[in-house]
């Protein structure tokens, strides 16, 4: 009779091997993750309610706007830092 092969799984095995303040630091991350996915999925939720009751594309963009500029405006000062 021959014997199975144990499949090893590399993630798996790392992870057994992490410090205790390595997992905390993955859940940690887990949950922001978490969090940014539901407030994602709200505002895509809320965005869509407005087109749909108002018809209101100037407030959906002016709301996009005031998410996304703040970010942007970071990131392009980042890229204005850097050498080519």
């Amino acid at each position: 009779m021959t014997r199975r092969a144990k499949a090893i799984d590399p993630l798996t095995e790392h992870l057994k091997n992490l410090q205790p303040e390595q997992v905390d630091a993955l859940e940690m991350m887990r949950g922001v993750y978490s969090n940014q996915a539901s407030l994602g999925a709200a505002m895509l939720a809320l965005h869509r309610h407005i087109l749909e009751t108002d018809d209101d594309v100037y407030g959906l963009a002016s709301s996009v706007a005031s998410n996304a500029l703040p970010n942007l405006q970071a990131v392009a000062e980042d890229l204005e830092k850097q050498e080519l």
